[in-house]
């Protein structure tokens, strides 16, 4: 039986076989964009046991100045160390990230967000702390780096204390 010319072709219908190759491949390439994003994660930062450390881990031979267009709202008396929420805000133009490290920690490092270029510079987020400490922010700009720091009170630590 020959094919008639006018009709154009349809489409052979994917097999089983098809369908699993496909599937076995999406599953297989998931794990590797975790892995590419694992990478970028500053290992040596969580590793440090000081706020100095800390710094000088996420942004090498960065002179970090204080500012007081970055401010650290926090209540002075957190009642349970485990969930402390905490707003990070910047006038500063050009913010790049915002770090934010907490002095008693047995990791400093609590968190550090990475900003677009049309972004505020603004976080809000629930931090752990192991005992009344230093919050320290850290706002890197294309300007240079920036720090605020606020004392929070804690009266039940939060960090497996």
């Amino acid at each position: 039986m020959k094919r008639n010319p006018d009709i154009p072709a349809q489409p052979r219908p994917l097999s089983r076989r098809q369908l699993l190759v496909a599937f076995i491949g999406g599953a297989l390439s998931a794990p590797l964009a975790w892995a590419a994003a694992l990478m970028s994660r500053p290992v040596a930062a969580f590793r440090a046991d000081s706020v100095a450390a800390t710094i000088a881990e996420l942004y090498p031979g960065q002179h970090v100045t204080d500012s007081d267009a970055i401010r650290v709202a926090a209540a002075d008396l957190a009642e349970n160390g485990a969930v402390v929420p905490i707003k990070v805000t910047t006038d500063l133009a050009g913010v790049r990230s915002i770090s934010v490290i907490a002095s008693a920690n047995p990791v400093p490092l609590v968190a550090t967000f990475v900003c677009g270029p049309r972004t505020n510079g603004f976080v809000a987020t629930r931090i752990k702390l192991a005992e009344s400490c230093d919050v320290v922010a850290v706002v890197e700009t294309a300007d240079g780096c920036f720090r605020a720091q606020k004392s929070i009170e804690v009266t039940i630590g939060g960090c497996g204390v």
